[in-house]
């Protein structure tokens, strides 16, 4: 196997794409990205995945659909790991409102 093969391999990306339009539909909000991958197979979190949703927008999130996004992800059995809902401008980068999960494979 060639290592570009492994290197771009994403088994989880048909599920990504899943999850961002179920929840671009159910916020009305073409702005929400997911991204999944997992971890490597002799590490520590070998039997997990991990993932984030980003928010590319200029403003935080209203604080009830971040509730509501959470107990989505959360019915899902996805475990979240961290959030943060609001935006930035460093003046170097963008910081948007998202939340990083894990998941069991």
């Amino acid at each position: 196997m060639k290592l570009s093969t492994i290197i771009l391999e994403n088994r989880f990306e048909q599920e990504a794409e899943m999850l961002q339009g179920e929840l671009r539909d159910s916020f009305n909000n073409n702005e929400i990205y997911v991204n999944m991958g997992y971890y490597v197979k002799d590490g520590p979190k070998a039997s997990k995945g991990f993932g984030k949703i980003t928010f590319k927008q200029r403003d935080e999130v209203d604080p009830s659909q971040w509730k509501s996004l959470k107990n989505i992800l959360q019915a899902k059995g996805l475990s979240i790991e961290s959030d943060s809902n609001y935006f930035d401008n460093d003046g170097d980068r963008y910081y948007y409102p998202s939340i990083k999960f894990e998941f069991d494979i």
